[in-house]
Parts: C-alpha cells; structure tokens; sequence
C-alpha cells in the first residue's frame, strides 16, 4: 500500500511549457539637431562579428534518489539535446529565475523560431569517445550511459555546416540534509522540511553557474500537487527557500527536492557566423516532509 501511494507521487504537471513570441525588430530614430553628412562613404560595408544565438545544446544529468517515490524508471539519466535556428535574440534558458529570485509559477520556455537542418546526425566528441546524436524531428537527441559522462572535458560538437567547442562540468560529491538521498520508499521523505525556512548545502561549489532548487509539495498521501516554489542563486555551497513559500503547506506534506546547477554560457559557431548557447545541466532529485 505505502509503494503505490509513493508512486502517486509524480512530476506530472510541475511547470508549464510555452514559446516565447516571434523577434520582433524596431527601429528607433533620433530626429533632433542638425543631420550632418558624412564627407564620404566607404567602398564597402565593415564586416560584422557573430549575430545573436543560433541554437543550443543542452547536456542534462538527472540523478534521482528515490525513483519510485517519483514514479520514475531509474535513478540516473543522461540527455542531450541539440538545436539550430537562425540568430535571434532570445535565450533558450530564460526560464531560469535570476540569482536572488524564488517564483511559484515556474514557466519553461523556448525562442518561437523555426529550426534548421545541419545533417541527418551530429557528432558529439572528446579525447575519450564519440557519440552520435541522430536527427529526431527538427532537433537532435540521444540518450548515454554514466560511464559515457566525461566530467569538466572540452567535447567539439561536428555538424554539416560547422563545429563549435563546449566543456562538460562536475556533479556533487555531498548534498545535505543526507536524509533526502533515501533510496528506499519504506524510509524516504525523511529529511525534514520546515515551514518556517529549509536550508540546503552541497560540495563541491564556488563556480559561476547558477543554482536553482525547487520544491514540489504534495498532500501527506502523496495523491495531490500543492504547488511548488523555485529559488535560484550563486554557487556558494548553500541556500535557503524561505519560510514566506513554505508556511502555508500542512505538516507531513510531502516534498519532492529538486537541486540543480545550471551553467550556461555562448560559444561560437563561426562557419555560421553566430552562437550556439551550451547548458550543462547537472540535477539531484531528493525526498523530504514539510515539518
């Protein structure tokens, strides 16, 4: 009974997913004073550096404690995930709050933009292996094995039209409260939760990336979503989500702990004169009870 009530407990329905709307260009002119000609105009037009972001990669690592507490097949994932487009001025990781924000409506998103075709597959590689990553639709994608993982390791992505160079990164080698790592549904949901304020640590830390820690809250029967609140800031190790998101939630509530470090960065995609925005994505999912 105590395993089919934890397997209700699911991330079904957790954020929203939305496209952001079309680029739209405006283009202001300022009419004051006096309009003065140029004495004379060059030959030709001065070449132009890199144009706004031409597609992303995203390399995402899903480490799950307690998978039939979440309703999920296995405790470890590993995606990758590929996209072209033209240059727009969008970001694919807008969805991310900024460093020092908590939000209770978590909204993903992506640039409304069509995508373009770079082969039928693309190459991931680095001094270790290769990894083939087939066209699925208009994105590229393929799933790889823990012992495929390369930590902190330059890969070059080759496609048709050009490569571009990335660099992998580093998980956790501790995250506390260790009593959210519970692996068996019999004693899970442990860590403890507090209305007034829940504070988290991790190692290692101290990078530019972003941290984002989510908490998903249930009914103590695990049957209902509450809701949920997302907080995100500096790599430093350690993070509150403040008791303002989490007093109204009933004692026993269960909690499905989210902890995610995010870096994301540009890299250019020179042959097409553009950008190609990287996201490692490196996601620890534990279990807790609102106290």
């Amino acid at each position: 009974m105590l395993l089919s009530i934890l397997l209700a407990c699911t991330e079904v329905g957790l954020v929203k997913y939305t496209n952001n709307p079309a680029d739209t260009n405006t283009t202001i002119v300022d009419t004051s004073g006096t309009a003065v000609e140029p004495a004379s105009q060059p030959d030709t037009q001065p070449s132009t550096g890199p144009e706004g972001v031409g597609g992303y990669f995203n390399y995402y690592v899903r480490q799950v404690a307690c998978p039939a507490c979440v309703g999920e097949p296995q405790g470890i994932s590993i995606d990758l995930l590929a996209k072209f487009h033209d240059p727009t001025n969008q970001t694919h990781t807008e969805w991310i709050p900024q460093q020092g924000e908590c939000t209770n409506t978590l909204t993903f998103t992506s640039p409304s933009i069509a995508l373009k075709d770079v082969g039928a597959s693309i190459l991931m590689r680095n001094i270790n292996r290769e990894i083939i990553m087939p066209k699925s639709g208009q994105e590229y994608k393929t799933q790889i094995y823990e012992t495929q993982y390369d930590r902190d390791t330059e890969h070059d992505v080759v496609t048709d039209v050009g490569d571009f160079k990335f660099e992998s990164f580093h998980g956790f080698d501790s995250i506390e409260p260790e009593t959210m790592l519970f692996v068996d549904p019999s004693y899970a949901f442990a860590a403890p939760i507090y209305r007034s304020g829940a504070t988290f640590w991790w190692q290692p830390s101290g990078t530019t990336s972003t941290f984002l820690i989510t908490l998903a809250i249930y009914t103590p029967d695990g049957s209902s979503l509450l809701g949920y609140v997302s907080c995100a800031g500096a790599d430093t190790g350690q993070m509150t989500v403040p008791g303002t998101y989490l007093s109204s939630y009933p004692q026993g509530g269960l909690v499905a702990v989210h902890l995610a470090r995010h870096k994301i960065e540009k890299v250019l995609f020179e042959s097409q004169n553009t950008f190609i925005e990287t996201h490692m994505e490196h996601e620890v999912v534990g279990t807790g009870m609102v106290q």
